[in-house]
C-alpha cells in the first residue's frame, strides 16, 4: 500500500512539470548568443533593449518597446547574463514583455482580469480536504492570508471541499476585478502570469501587496506537495526542478507587475 501512495505521489509531481523538462528532446536547439554587448536607449516613457546596433524585437517583429526604465534594464540583464546559448523559456521578464507587445490573442485588459476572476472558484487556499492533521496546517498557515484577504475586499471568502468550487459572491468578485482594472495592461499581464502559476488569486495579490513574499506565496501553494512527500518520499531530482522553476516563474511575475507600477521622480536643486 506504501509503495502504491509512493507511485501516485510520484505520478503528482510528474504531471506537475513544465514541458520544458517533460519533453525536452522535442525542443529546438537552443541559439547561441550572436552579439557582445546590451544596452538599454530611450526616453521617459519608452524605453528598447539594443543587442550590439540591434533593436530587439519580439517574435511578431516589433520592436521591443517598454514604458518603464527598470523593467528595460531586468529584460536587458536577462539577455546580458546569458553566457552560451539563448533560452527563451528561462527568460520570464523577456517573455513577458513579448507577450504584451505582440499580444497574440488581442486580449483585452478586460478580457485577462476575466481569465484571472475563473481561477477563484478553485483557489488553491480555498479548496481542502484531508486528514485531521493536515486541515490544521492548512489552518495554520491558509487562514492569515484569507482572513487578510476578505478584510482587503470586504468579502467573507471560505474555504471549500469536495468537487464543487467556492461559492464567490459578486459583491467580492466585482471588488476583485475593480482592483485588477486598476493596474495598467502590463501590470496585469504580470497578475495573469503569477495567478496561472499558483493557480491562486489570492496569494497573488497578497504578494503583489507584500503582505507575503515570494518565497512565502510558492511555499503556501506547495503545502499539499510537501505534505504528502513528508510522509511518502519525493522523486529524485524532479520535486526540487519544479519547485525551483515555479519560484522562478512567480518572482519573475511580480517583479513584472512592480517595475510597471512604481514610478520615482527625480527633482534638481535650483541654485540661489
Amino acid at each position: 500500500m506504501e509503495a502504491l501512495r509512493l507511485s501516485r505521489v510520484g505520478l503528482q509531481i510528474l504531471r506537475r512539470l513544465p514541458n520544458t523538462y517533460v519533453s525536452r528532446r522535442s525542443m529546438a536547439e537552443a541559439r547561441k548568443r550572436f552579439y557582445r554587448n546590451v544596452s538599454v536607449a530611450g526616453t521617459n516613457d519608452v524605453f528598447e533593449v539594443n543587442l550590439d546596433h540591434r533593436k530587439l524585437k519580439t517574435p511578431s517583429g516589433n520592436v521591443l518597446q517598454i514604458p518603464h526604465y527598470g523593467l528595460a534594464l531586468a529584460v536587458a540583464h536577462e539577455w546580458e547574463a546569458i553566457k552560451d546559448k539563448i533560452q527563451p523559456s528561462l527568460m520570464h521578464l523577456t517573455g513577458l514583455s513579448f507577450t504584451v507587445v505582440d499580444n497574440p490573442h488581442r486580449a483585452t485588459k478586460w478580457d485577462i482580469v476575466d481569465k484571472m476572476l475563473e481561477y477563484m472558484e478553485t483557489d488553491t487556499i480555498l479548496y481542502r480536504e484531508g486528514t485531521d492533521d493536515f486541515m490544521e496546517l492548512l489552518q495554520k498557515e491558509w487562514d492569515p492570508v484569507l482572513d487578510w484577504f476578505n478584510k482587503k475586499f470586504d468579502g467573507t471568502l471560505k474555504p471549500c471541499s469536495g468537487i464543487c468550487g467556492a461559492d464567490i459572491s459578486s459583491e467580492i468578485r466585482e471588488a476583485v476585478r475593480k482592483y485588477l482594472l486598476s493596474f495598467d495592461i502590463w501590470a496585469v499581464h504580470g497578475f495573469l502570469y503569477g495567478v496561472e502559476a499558483l493557480k491562486s488569486v489570492v496569494l497573488t495579490i497578497a504578494a503583489a501587496e507584500r503582505r507575503i513574499s515570494s518565497e512565502k506565496a510558492v511555499s503556501l501553494s506547495w503545502i499539499e506537495t510537501e505534505f504528502q512527500i513528508s510522509r511518502w518520499g519525493a522523486v529524485e531530482w524532479a520535486h526540487e526542478l519544479d519547485r525551483y522553476d515555479l519560484q522562478s516563474r512567480f518572482s519573475a511575475a511580480m517583479l513584472f507587475v512592480h517595475f510597471n507600477t512604481w514610478k520615482a521622480t527625480v527633482k534638481q536643486k535650483t541654485k540661489h
